[in-house]
């Protein structure tokens, strides 16, 4: 019994001397993960106008994952003809045109201020950003196709 004792008291004496042989120190490491911002624009590739009423037009997001306070902005970079109209050219007639209206969530877009639409945050799910909606056609309707091309850019902020 008595070397079962010693034992007990060896280890016991052993373990304060590890213990105050390691003191904690002031150092640190740190650890870090990075996931950049991403998201996928979902903008159709055509649009027909209807002759007697508003068309319109969805764009939105899918997979969206951006950083805290960042923001992704959606304009009209190219196509527009003047504030809140674009103009359709008739195939094979380029004097014969069209025009119609276009606005953004119900405003205008203007060449000053061409944007239509913003998001931010995070959202897996399709999410519309902006409804476009596109006039009825103006002008002297000749028989033909009429068709212009809308460019769209997004900045990241």
């Amino acid at each position: 019994m008595k070397k079962l004792v010693v034992g007990v008291s060896v280890l016991a004496t052993l373990g304060i001397v590890i213990f105050i042989g390691n003191t904690a120190h002031a150092d640190t490491t740190r650890v870090e993960y990075s996931v950049e911002s991403d998201y996928t624009l979902v903008i159709p590739q055509s649009v027909n106008l209807l002759h007697d009423t508003v068309t319109e037009m969805s764009v939105k997001t899918i997979n969206r994952n951006l950083e805290p306070e960042k923001e992704v902005e959606i304009r009209v970079t190219n196509g527009l003809k003047a504030d809140g109209e674009i103009e359709l050219v008739r195939t094979g007639a380029t004097s014969d045109k069209l025009t119609s209206s276009i606005k953004s969530n119900g405003t205008s877009v203007t060449v000053a201020n061409p944007v239509i639409g913003s998001f931010t945050g995070y959202a897996m799910a399709e999410t519309e950003v902006s409804k476009i909606e596109f006039g009825i056609p103006q002008g002297e309707k000749l028989a033909g196709s009429y068709s212009t091309t809308l460019v769209f850019g997004a900045s990241y902020k």
